[in-house]
């Protein structure tokens, strides 16, 4: 049976007990059949998941990137938007609003996303995701079924950017060929 469960790193650790012994795991999903600790559970994961408070902005960032790679986008948004509203001229914060913009795509707005994708990439033309900062853009507008647009914005990611590595142009041309470009 298990006996406790919490969330730690995008994880979750599970203690289970059979016949006297103890086993600790980790899972990234965890399934409850029913049990009378699932309140507790669900108390103590919601706790866990709080942002950090304090002023570091590497560990909001990283608690915040944390919640990208577990797929708790909600989560990200909120820690990456309290991440630019607190520390504006971190050197994050460019990264900070791609992420943010990532974390909007994937709960499905588009709008917003491409609205973030684009300011940031007019803020920080220089830094080093910029350039996927105008792809994803590219990529929101499509989405958005703005598709002219989004093949301006397409060539402009190899116009602006040509150096950007093959990668992201072979993305940038795979997409140009979805679109229709």
């Amino acid at each position: 049976r298990c006996s406790a469960a919490r969330r730690e790193g995008g994880l979750w650790r599970a203690v289970l007990e059979s016949e006297g012994r103890r086993q600790e795991v980790a899972a990234h999903a965890l399934v409850n059949a029913g049990g009378p600790w699932v309140e507790q559970v669900i108390e103590q994961d919601t706790q866990t998941a709080a942002l950090p408070s304090s002023g570091d902005p590497a560990e909001l960032y990283r608690v915040s990137y944390d919640h990208v790679l577990a797929g708790e986008y909600k989560e990200a948004e909120q820690g990456f938007r309290q991440h630019i509203e607190q520390f504006p001229a971190d050197d994050q914060t460019a990264d900070a609003r791609y992420w943010l913009g990532e974390s909007l795509a994937a709960q499905g707005r588009n709008r917003d996303a491409a609205e973030i994708f684009l300011a940031a990439q007019k803020d920080f033309p220089k830094s080093k995701k910029a350039p996927e900062m105008l792809f994803k853009l590219g990529v929101s507008l499509v989405a958005l079924d703005n598709k002219d647009v989004a093949c301006a914005t397409f060539n402009q990611v190899t116009k602006k950017y040509p150096k950007s590595g093959q990668a992201l142009l072979a993305r940038v041309a795979e997409e140009q060929s979805k679109a229709g470009c």
